[in-house]
């Protein structure tokens, strides 16, 4: 599939706006503030069913109460319409005439989005690790999304009664079977696909950056975990989360390390490195991507170029030529 026009209204800066995507790679260039981040967010959010910078509310213009968008592609038509009344909410998805209040998992099509707070994965909080790994599932997997809801869920309730002072173990035993459950599927799941970035960085890393520096990534814990497992461990640290208030064993707990030649990469990776690292993860995205569901994803570059040099920008188009790549950068060139 591939995007032809975007016309957005009230979206962030933008009163109206309409792009055709005649060249590939399409760049959109323009001064910092005026809007082009936005532009990359309004198909992420008609083609994956949600914006990556923050709420409805926050992606309408300032001083409106409403956004639009229509894309247009050579499979599908898709109009995204969102509305806030007074404390009254709604977003709607039209595909092709046909009305959702959710964009379906089989009409959302696949997006490898590279922005410069990627470079976060390396350095920054493990939430944005797992935030990173969750993305890449979900892009693949229709159950997945699913099973992290069920999780959040439980955990809340989990978490909830635990901060009763009446607090059992019998009370907080089946918010302790729901997580076991999930969590052991999560868990699968991330581990499987950070081994398989595991198998492919230090090969990609080294063809970008033309040297024999060594690149792992591992999920930690660094085990399998059965539902029993994890069920027991809930019921080994009830009196401690009693304590807290919290649950302190799980997937949301977890970690995503990256090794530079066997060293923790954020202690010794240069900012270049970490550049190198994070363009080596988001080649190996794209594959697997296609790999899982037959289909190239969509590439959006929101002003990457300013972070990479001129060998990491050609190495980066070529990889993705084959796929359509839509991409932002302050200074035209």
């Amino acid at each position: 599939m591939r995007a032809q026009r975007l016309i957005v209204q009230n979206i962030r800066v933008h009163r109206t706006k309409t792009l055709d995507f005649v060249d590939n790679p399409t760049l959109i260039t323009g001064a910092n503030g005026s809007g082009k981040t936005s532009l990359i967010e309004a198909i992420y959010i008609a083609l994956r069913g949600k914006s990556f910078r923050g709420s409805d509310a926050s992606v309408c213009r300032q001083g409106t109460d409403f956004y639009r968008i229509a894309l247009e592609t050579d499979t599908f038509a898709y109009r995204v319409q969102y509305e806030a009344a007074g404390a009254r909410k709604s977003r709607q998805f039209i595909v092709d005439g046909k009305k959702y209040a959710r964009l379906p998992y089989s009409l959302k099509y696949p997006i490898v989005l590279f922005e410069p707070e990627d470079l976060r994965i390396i350095n920054g909080s493990p939430q944005r690790r797992r935030q990173f790994i969750d993305t890449l599932i979900q892009q693949y997997d229709p159950r997945y999304s699913r099973e992290l809801s069920r999780y959040e869920r439980a955990l809340q309730q989990r978490n909830k009664a635990l901060k009763n002072p009446a607090a059992t173990r019998d009370t907080v035993f089946p918010w302790n079977v729901l997580l076991s459950e999930h969590g052991a599927a999560i868990i699968a799941k991330r581990q499987a696909a950070v081994e398989v970035f595991n198998q492919r960085i230090t090969d990609i890393y080294q063809q970008i950056a033309h040297n024999r520096d060594a690149v792992a990534v591992a999920y930690s814990p660094n085990e399998a975990m059965t539902p029993q497992q994890l069920l027991r461990r809930h019921e080994e640290k009830f009196d401690y989360d009693r304590l807290t208030g919290t649950t302190s064993t799980g997937p949301h707990r977890h970690d995503i390390y990256f090794l530079f030649n066997h060293t923790p990469a954020a202690d010794v990776a240069s900012r270049g490195e970490c550049r190198t690292i994070v363009l080596a993860l988001k080649f190996i995205e794209a594959e697997y991507i296609e790999q899982k569901t037959g289909t190239p994803p969509i590439i959006l570059l929101d002003d990457v170029f300013g972070e990479l040099d001129e060998q990491r920008q050609r190495a980066l188009l070529d990889e993705f030529k084959s796929n359509q790549v839509i991409m932002t950068s302050a200074v035209e060139g």
